[in-house]
Order: C-alpha cells, then sequence, then structure tokens
C-alpha cells in the first residue's frame, strides 16, 4: 500500500496549470489517506530539498511531466534510490528517454500514449487521465457574460509546413502529409499511429527508407503541432455568427489576424490568461469550444474544467470521451471532420437555454461522480502499489 508520497513542484509552467494540478492531486492523496508533502528545490541551494527527501524516505515521488536525465544521462531518481512517477500532461514525444530508467514509472493521459511506451519496452507505464478538484463549480450569482469562449494559442502552422521541404525528403513530407489527412478525417486515429501506417505505405510504393536517417521524434513533434495549430483555426473560423471570446497567445512571427483574416468581426481576441483566471472565465462562459484532435483516447483538462463549471462544452469526439460521457446529455461532440456544422450546434444552444442547462447540469454531475482528482488519486495508488511492490523485490 501506497503510504507515503512526495510531489515535486515544477521549476516552471505556462499559465501556471502544472502548479495548480499539483497542488490539487496533492490535496486528493491526502484525503485518501496518503502521507503527502509537496517540496520545492531552489537552484541554488538544494540541500533543504534533498534533506526531506531522504528524512521522508517517500514510497515515491511525482512530478507533472516527470523528471528527464541530466547531461550525463543520469536520472535524479535512479541516483537517489527513489521511484519517480512521471505524470506526463504535454506531449510524450519529449519523454521517450524515460523508459531508460529502472525507477521511474510513467503515467500517461492518452490510453494511445500507454500502448506506445509499452511498444518500445516500458514495463512500468499506466494511464490516469486528467482530473478536476472535486471544489470547482459554478458560479450562481455570476453573469454568463461570454457567448463563446475558446482559450487556446496560435500555433503558426502554415511555417511548420514550409519547413518541411528544407529537412524532410519527398517520401517523408507524402507519408506526414498522409497520415495527418487520415488523423483529421477519423475520430479514433492517432497520429502516430498514422504516421507509422503511412510510412509503411510510402516505402512499399517508393522504397525503403534508411531508419536512421529519420528523426522520427521530430517528425511526431512537428506533426502534433500542426495538427494542434491547424485545428484551433479551422474552429475558430467555422464560427459565423456567435460572439466568440478567444483567450490565447499569438505565435513568434504572426498574429491571430494572420490566420483569421479581416473578415471575422465576430471574433475578439483577448491577452492569455494564467490558469486559476482561466477557471474563472469558464464560470463566465455559456459555451466552451475545443479541438484535441492528437488527443484519440483520453480528455484534454479543459474539457473537464468546463463541464464542472457548467459551461456547456463542443469538442470534438474521441474514444475516451464516447466511453465516459454521453453526447447531447453530459456534453457536445462532433466528429472533427465535421467542425464545419459547429455553428450550427453552437447557434442550436445559445439559443434554447433550457436544454443547454440540461445539460451543463448532468454534464457536471457525470465529472463529479467519476473525473476528480480524489477519483484519479484513487487510481494512482491502486495502479502504483503492485509495481513498487515489485521494484522493491528488485532492490538489493
Amino acid at each position: 500500500m501506497v503510504k507515503k508520497i512526495d510531489l515535486f513542484m515544477p521549476p516552471r509552467s505556462q499559465y501556471g496549470v502544472l502548479h495548480h494540478f499539483t497542488l490539487k492531486l496533492a490535496e486528493a492523496l491526502v484525503r485518501q489517506g496518503v502521507d503527502t508533502e509537496v517540496l520545492e528545490a531552489e537552484w541554488n541551494n538544494p540541500k533543504p530539498f534533498l534533506e526531506k527527501i531522504f528524512t521522508r524516505k517517500p514510497d515515491c515521488t511525482l512530478s507533472f511531466n516527470g523528471l528527464l536525465p541530466d547531461d550525463e544521462g543520469r536520472f535524479f531518481c535512479d541516483l537517489i534510490g527513489i521511484p519517480h512517477v512521471a505524470y506526463l500532461v504535454d506531449s510524450q514525444n519529449q519523454f521517450f528517454p524515460l523508459v531508460q530508467s529502472p525507477n521511474t514509472i510513467v503515467v500517461t493521459t492518452d490510453q494511445y500514449s500507454r500502448d506506445f511506451f509499452r511498444g518500445i519496452k516500458c514495463r512500468n507505464v499506466i494511464f490516469v487521465p486528467h482530473g478536476v478538484e472535486r471544489e470547482l463549480s459554478p458560479d450562481l450569482e455570476a453573469n454568463r457574460t461570454y457567448d463563446v469562449t475558446i482559450l487556446t494559442s496560435l500555433v503558426d502552422y502554415e511555417d511548420i509546413r514550409t519547413r518541411w521541404k528544407e529537412r524532410f525528403p519527398k517520401v517523408i513530407r507524402d507519408a506526414i502529409d498522409e497520415a495527418i489527412e487520415e488523423t483529421l478525417l477519423g475520430d479514433d486515429v492517432w497520429y502516430v499511429q498514422a504516421l507509422v501506417n503511412s510510412l509503411d505505405r510510402q516505402m512499399e510504393l517508393k522504397g525503403a527508407i534508411d531508419p536512421s536517417k529519420i528523426d522520427f521524434i521530430s517528425i511526431l513533434d512537428d506533426m502534433e503541432m500542426y495538427i494542434k495549430g491547424k485545428s484551433r483555426v479551422d474552429l475558430i473560423k467555422s464560427i459565423k455568427d456567435a460572439k466568440v471570446h478567444l483567450f490565447g497567445s499569438p505565435g513568434d512571427a504572426k498574429s491571430w489576424s494572420d490566420y483569421l483574416g479581416g473578415n471575422l468581426p465576430n471574433i475578439q481576441v483577448h491577452e492569455p490568461v494564467p490558469y486559476v483566471q482561466a477557471l474563472d472565465i469558464f464560470k463566465q462562459s455559456k459555451i466552451i469550444l475545443n479541438a484535441s484532435p492528437w488527443i484519440r483516447n483520453g480528455s484534454h483538462e479543459r474539457v473537464l474544467s468546463s463541464m464542472a463549471s457548467e459551461a456547456l462544452v463542443i469538442t470534438d469526439s474521441n474514444e475516451f470521451l464516447r466511453n465516459n460521457f454521453q453526447s447531447g446529455k453530459d456534453l457536445i461532440l462532433y466528429p472533427y471532420k465535421d467542425f464545419e456544422t459547429v455553428n450550427d450546434l453552437v447557434n442550436e444552444y445559445l439559443s434554447n437555454h433550457k436544454k443547454r442547462e440540461e445539460i451543463v447540469h448532468k454534464g457536471r454531475d457525470s465529472v463529479m461522480r467519476a473525473h476528480t482528482w480524489d477519483h484519479r488519486a484513487k487510481t494512482l495508488i491502486r495502479e502504483l502499489d503492485p509495481i513498487l511492490e515489485s521494484m522493491q523485490k528488485k532492490t538489493p
């Protein structure tokens, strides 16, 4: 039984997301009876941090996105001899080195990502999806001043595609294009598997490719960012009638206006906001739009937080969402390939207050019943127990 866990506060986190997750998971673990502390290392004074770990001697440590090796390839958990749980919420593409650490346990928020880690011989990997704090609730006195809201950053996906011509031979570019198209046309097609399948087909048609000359991680990174950028712009541009409030960072070289143009007067762009403020915006919104076609068997945190705040979520469909929620009763799911229908969905639910209220109340109930950090803490404890026991048996 897991009795003691130390959580590491991340040194940095865009918008404070990982800090928020860390605190809320820690609170949930405490409620499950686990002796839990959140530790934060000081860059210039690591001694108190290390002394705390060695004094407490936790069963394991945990951090969101985990700890990658240092410049010499050494993992902190292997050096101190205490298992570390790397709870990945960002793309798995940056964390493949974790499989080299015998003391690292990988947690993914997408079941397809878990299966991929297993395929590259990662023995200690589990699936635990995103969660929300149990106290997150709508503000019953707040006016929902935003008809439609989307919180997302701009990705310059056209520039990404342009650079492929310089970086990859045509056979690779053809495989990437084919895989992206397959991903965006199918609700359950994960871009990683789509690339593998497409490369196989391209090699059959055009001859073998030397695997040593293919930077798979860079290709997967580019594909994911391209899919993120394109899906976000497609979704925003599909809304023709309702006022849309867009909170998000512009790109490095291009702005939202470069992608959205000047012919969308219904789109109002706001500055990006910290995560805690984003939660307040959910509570002030009637509808939250989301598109996450790079996630095919999991959920984006934004979906669950919006539902807990009783905003109506309209998001692209995937296997996890269909298995855990009912479209039309908890939230609204659309096939990504039919994103142009979202405009009609928005109009329908903005005009039908009664139906929208029915869905958001039931959606919140569904989230609170099975998708809080307390539920995730229970899953973590159950899944970690046999892994930690096995690790202890192997310790000399």
